[in-house]
């Protein structure tokens, strides 16, 4: 049996840990929205197996973008209706919370508090969001992509991947993993534990899909033909080692303005504020003109310098 000095660093640990965790998922203050998502649009955009990234509202958030060097800290896969029916506990709750019509338009994702779960798409309403849709993939691969990441529900997420990733993208001198591979594993390597990106990419790298591997440094002519965007023979990156921004950056994942879907023009000269128009402000006191000579070089007209 333990003695109680034993356990007392343990708990103090684990409090300090739940203090800190706490602390890293509260709200910033200074969030700035870039759109106003239109739900409908959305609903009526978005397909199985697309990846919604997202850039959060927590310190953990600004942590994970600031890390990545991206404006994404984290990605979810939409799976739509394929959760209704479901036997588990907390994806029914999840479908009852959400109600109609938003329980047919769901969400899987890895999240640093509750672990792998189901979320409606409003979640992130709110949200910055970018949706990035897996170009000329089969519906069969991409059933079984949406099949795979399911079975993660309930699954533990692990904070040691988080870690790695961050010591990992430290400029060479300070990094402790410069002699890791591409294949190498990330985070503590479990069957258990996953992050949101590298659940979703171990599910497309088992039917071979490619996000944002390494190129081959084999020169190989016939790789560069029509039907391969890379123009290369490719080496996978393991699934631990994708970060969200790797799908908005991959040759082969398209990018989806669902705002623009069923818009009829654009009308851009009357959305301003006040009625204005960008640049007018500046126009209006001739700063936009273009200077004389006599400006550029100060000379006052009198053969003296300003």
């Amino acid at each position: 049996m333990a003695s109680t000095r034993d356990i007392r660093p343990k708990k103090e640990m684990s409090l300090i840990g739940r203090t800190l965790h706490k602390r890293l998922n509260r709200p910033v203050a200074s969030y700035e929205m870039r759109m106003v998502n239109n739900m409908t649009t959305l609903y009526q955009t978005i397909r199985r197996g697309d990846i919604v990234l997202v850039e959060g509202r927590a310190e953990i958030s600004r942590i994970i973008k600031l890390m990545t060097n991206s404006t994404w800290s984290h990605s979810a896969i939409y799976v739509g209706d394929a959760l209704e029916g479901s036997t588990n506990e907390n994806v029914k709750r999840a479908l009852e919370y959400a109600e109609e019509p938003h329980r047919r338009h769901m969400l899987v994702e890895a999240d640093s508090v509750t672990g792998v779960a189901a979320a409606p798409l409003k979640k992130y309403a709110e949200d910055n969001i970018r949706i990035c849709r897996p170009f000329g993939i089969s519906t069969q691969d991409l059933e079984m992509v949406v099949a795979e990441v399911i079975t993660n529900l309930g699954k533990h997420y692990d904070h040691r991947n988080i870690l790695d990733l961050g010591l990992m993208l430290l400029p060479s001198f300070l990094n402790p993993f410069k002699k890791r591979t591409i294949k190498a594993c990330l985070g503590g390597c479990s069957e258990y534990e996953v992050i949101c990106s590298g659940m979703i990419a171990k599910a497309f790298q088992k039917v071979g899909y490619p996000i944002l591997p390494a190129l081959s440094k084999t020169p190989d002519a016939t790789r560069y033909a029509a039907k391969n965007p890379y123009g290369s023979a490719l080496i996978m990156r393991h699934y631990s080692q994708i970060v969200p921004r790797d799908f908005d950056l991959s040759p082969t994942f398209e990018i989806i303005k669902h705002n623009l879907f069923g818009m009829d023009g654009f009308d851009y000269r009357s959305i301003w504020a006040n009625g204005g128009q960008p640049g007018q402000h500046l126009m209006g006191r001739d700063l936009l003109r273009t200077a004389t000579p006599a400006e550029r070089t100060g000379d006052d007209g009198k053969g003296k310098s300003q």
